[in-house]
């Protein structure tokens, strides 16, 4: 993971209320897998505000890209909606996220897509990367219409290549539908099973990939369920945030002081200096790590603060942490040693945290 400066190459007006922001990264290599995210920090009204964007490309395309759907009273969607195409740098971090395509998985197995809305990006991302996969992708897709329907000529251009199956519901009670692949009204958990059985005869092998509303993504884990799918077949993406509980770690009963490593600008002369700092911090007993450093007033990025969006990552340098959770890094991101700080305790004093990532 790292943090980028890009520049805008693209705005492409997907439907009425969805974008896509093609970023152009100076030539600059960007590896991520299908299925993973990036942060996008904006100045919004003189706040920094994170927020988190599945990238709807291919790994494979020259310009990474974020699909933005406008929702009610989200502040950073309907910025990005209104004032993407004035915007001409961006300040990126990523990628993240473990809600990924195996390209052994997907060479070998049936690949079932579940989606709804926005959902699709991370779906779409995964559907351009199959290459070799002997069954054709099944795609079960929600919407409120077709005109509402996010990538539809691109999902439509896939079906004529014979690249795609897809099976579409449309929710607004206005559509008025005779095409053979569209539901007039909501899935039903008996449509999803039967839709999946008809077009996917080995299902019980087959890996599902589950991203949308929260109720949908039930309702899909609901219909899998009732079709004896093992857990391990399926990957959800959840984007709404949970509110977390209190919690209390044994063995995090008392302060401890660590040592964080991080970056300070200073005014000098007019000119803003940039200093590596290092300070002791006190954490109090079951206070996360993001929690001290913000009360030591040390700048550190958050959003979620539930270890959804992977804003708040660090670097361990030495010392034993406790996380708690952990939605988006990689195995290999935690061997390197990359933590997120809202769901980490220091469990001795030798704990040291580098921001300078």
């Amino acid at each position: 993971m790292k943090k980028y400066h890009w520049n805008t190459h693209k705005i492409v007006q997907e439907t009425e209320d969805t974008i896509s922001i093609y970023f152009d990264t100076n030539t600059e290599v960007f590896p991520f897998i299908s299925g993973q995210f990036i942060n996008i920090n904006c100045l919004i009204d003189s706040v920094s505000t994170i927020r988190s964007y599945s990238l709807s490309s291919s790994p494979t395309d020259q310009y990474p890209c974020v699909t933005v759907k406008r929702v009610e009273g989200g502040l950073m969607s309907n910025y990005l909606v209104d004032n993407a195409a004035s915007i001409t740098e961006w300040d990126i971090q990523g990628p993240f996220g473990n809600f990924v395509l195996d390209k052994e998985i997907s060479e070998q197995f049936p690949i079932v897509l579940l989606g709804g809305g926005s959902g699709i990006s991370p779906l779409l991302s995964m559907l351009e990367s199959i290459t070799t996969n002997v069954n054709v992708p099944l795609l079960l897709y929600s919407n409120k219409s077709p005109e509402q329907t996010i990538f539809r000529e691109a999902l439509l251009d896939k079906e004529t290549k014979g690249e795609l199956t897809a099976h579409y519901s449309f929710t607004n009670q206005e559509v008025n539908t005779t095409q053979p692949n569209h539901i007039a009204g909501r899935f039903s958990i008996e449509s999803i099973q039967a839709i999946i059985k008809q077009y996917t005869p080995l299902y019980i092998e087959a890996h599902y990939y589950i991203c949308g509303p929260t109720g949908l993504m039930n309702l899909y884990q609901e219909a899998l369920s009732s079709l004896n799918i093992a857990e391990k077949n399926i990957h959800a993406e959840f984007f709404d945030i949970e509110t977390q509980e209190e919690i209390s770690i044994v063995g995090n009963d008392v302060s401890r002081d660590i040592f964080v490593h991080y970056f300070e600008d200073t005014l000098v002369n007019d000119d803003v200096q940039t200093y590596e700092c290092t300070a002791m911090v006190e954490v109090k007993s079951n206070q996360s790590l993001l929690e001290a450093i913000k009360e030591h007033k040390i700048s550190v990025p958050s959003s979620c603060k539930n270890g959804t969006c992977g804003a708040c990552w660090a670097i361990k340098m030495d010392g034993e942490v406790h996380m708690i959770s952990n939605r988006v890094l990689t195995e290999s991101n935690i061997t390197e040693g990359i933590i997120l700080l809202c769901q980490s305790y220091p469990m001795d004093e030798d704990v040291t945290i580098s921001l300078l990532g």
